[in-house]
């Protein structure tokens, strides 16, 4: 029987924000190729185009969302706890990998005129993210 003055199992330590979010960064990165190579799936159902689209762009939103929290909490001081900075960084990733498991609902018979599209998005996201990643290291020169 364990005793009740038996010291309580420690709290893992979480790692200094800038570190989470370089970690963050290269989760991120590791995705890429996974969609990159992957592929649309074959379905019998019916493809709905505006259902598609609509869920996309929501889970577009998300990840500006998140985004958009994530830079604006480090782009001041005092910086997020290293708590914070978990949560935020949870949000970002689970808001990412929520929009490419829509991509991933576009059927093999749409994905050729959906990727005409799609590098255009993708495009402008990395444009957005650079800017921003450019802010929060500029924060940290001084």
């Amino acid at each position: 029987m364990a005793s009740a003055t038996a010291p309580a199992a420690a709290a893992p330590t979480l790692a200094p924000p800038l570190q989470q979010l370089r970690h963050l960064a290269e989760e991120l990165r590791l995705l890429l190729p996974r969609v990159r190579v992957g592929e649309a799936q074959e379905t019998t159902e019916e493809f709905n185009r505006e259902m598609f689209w609509r869920r996309l762009n929501e889970a577009a939103v998300t990840v500006s969302r998140e985004a958009t929290t994530l830079t604006t909490v480090f782009s001041q001081l005092p910086l997020p706890s290293p708590q914070e900075t978990q949560k935020f960084c949870e949000q970002v990733h689970a808001a990412i990998k929520a929009f490419i498991a829509v991509y991933y609902l576009l059927p093999k018979d749409q994905a050729l005129r959906t990727m005409t599209l799609f590098p255009t998005t993708v495009s402008g996201l990395r444009a957005s993210r650079c800017l921003r990643y450019q802010e929060i290291t500029k924060l940290q020169l001084f």
